[in-house]
């Protein structure tokens, strides 16, 4: 009787676990939650935009002092570091070669002219005579033969007497433009060997300019066709270490040719700098401010960014996750400048996101 109770208990029993399984299977075969995410609103506003582009600075004149003849540097008439004016005197080349050189073409001028005096009178002599029917006519076309090259060869000779008197000349270096000599490579009685040679470099850095790279999609921008510049564009150099240059730049020109290798156009700015705080050389930061009203901005953690693509994923009035190309812009505090993409009125999935795929539909927290 024990034994048939007991079977009995078990034969109950089966059923009821049979069910409890059922009703596990069927609990978790049932629908998955939805992922949870917080959303951001789409506004547009004005905002105060700088952004830094990478500079070298560099004199509007940079001029190699060299000279274009050989010899031994003979004087320094300026002090390094000077401010010279153009055409002020700034070093001599010894000049004793040349000045021989000249000397002997003066002599070969002299003996040229010499020379088509002789000529000059036999060739009259010859012509008297001819009148007279005394010579023939023969000789005095002959005559008249050795006048020309005569003349031809006083001619050269003038010449070379020319070419060694700008030697002479030469010899004397003046600063070509106004500016500032830095520190002399030569020292009086070092050789100097014509085109070759540079003795010391004149600067002029009032103003100064600063060279950036753009990408060639933002060229309009610079060149003046764009609603930025109506509202107010500013042009400022930054340090390292943080400071301003105060002195506001302006856009000089915009080089003619895109860089096929980076696909950059290079801009040129100018600065004042009478105070000479910019030196040729320094590398610096043009910051570019401007006002960008009406502007849509989101935070920068909502931008997707996967093999090239750049998107953000919206949620529409189902809560449904799409996701939408757009493309940046620059960043002003957390928030990046979204310059097309998106319109005001979406949401967008700000955190949250590493857990949704478009097509999703989610809890809005």
């Amino acid at each position: 009787m024990v034994m048939q109770r007991t079977r009995t208990t078990y034969l109950m029993l089966i059923p009821l676990l049979a069910m409890a399984c059922k009703g596990k299977q069927q609990q978790a075969g049932g629908p998955m939650p939805r992922p949870g995410v917080t959303v951001y609103e789409v506004k547009p506003t004005e905002y105060v935009v700088t952004e830094s582009f990478p500079a070298s600075l560099i004199g509007n004149v940079i001029v190699d002092i060299r000279s274009d003849v050989t010899g031994y540097l003979e004087a320094i008439h300026t002090k390094d570091g000077s401010t010279v004016k153009k055409g002020q005197i700034l070093y001599e080349v010894d000049k004793s070669r040349s000045q021989a050189t000249y000397d002997q073409a003066e002599a070969s001028v002299l003996q040229a002219e010499a020379d088509l005096a002789q000529k000059k009178q036999d060739y009259q002599r010859y012509a008297n005579l001819l009148k007279a029917d005394a010579i023939s006519r023969q000789t005095v076309d002959q005559a008249l033969t050795a006048v020309k090259t005569s003349e031809a060869i006083l001619a050269a000779a003038k010449a070379s007497r020319a070419r060694t008197g700008t030697d002479i000349s030469h010899s004397v270096l003046r600063a070509p433009q106004d500016g500032k000599i830095g520190i002399a490579a030569l020292r009086i009685g070092d050789l100097v060997t014509a085109g070759s040679t540079t003795i010391n470099t004149l600067v002029n850095e009032d103003p100064i300019f600063a060279d950036i790279d753009i990408p060639q999609a933002r060229y309009g921008e610079f060149a003046g066709n764009t609603k930025k510049d109506s509202a107010g564009i500013k042009y400022f150099i930054a340090f390292p270490d943080g400071s301003v240059y105060p002195q506001e730049g302006k856009v000089l020109l915009i080089n003619n040719l895109v860089d096929p290798k980076t696909g950059t156009l290079r801009v040129r700015l100018t600065f004042p700098n009478k105070g000479e705080t910019l030196k040729s050389g320094m590398t610096a930061l043009v910051q570019i401010r401007y006002h960008t009203p009406n502007q849509i901005a989101i935070p920068a953690k909502a931008i997707v960014e996967l093999l090239g693509e750049v998107k953000a994923y919206t949620v529409d009035q189902h809560n449904v996750v799409q996701a939408v190309p757009i493309q940046k812009g620059p960043i002003v505090d957390s928030l990046m400048i979204i310059h097309t993409g998106l319109k005001s009125g979406q949401r967008i999935v700000v955190d949250g996101i590493q857990k949704v795929k478009p097509g999703d539909t989610v809890n809005v927290k």
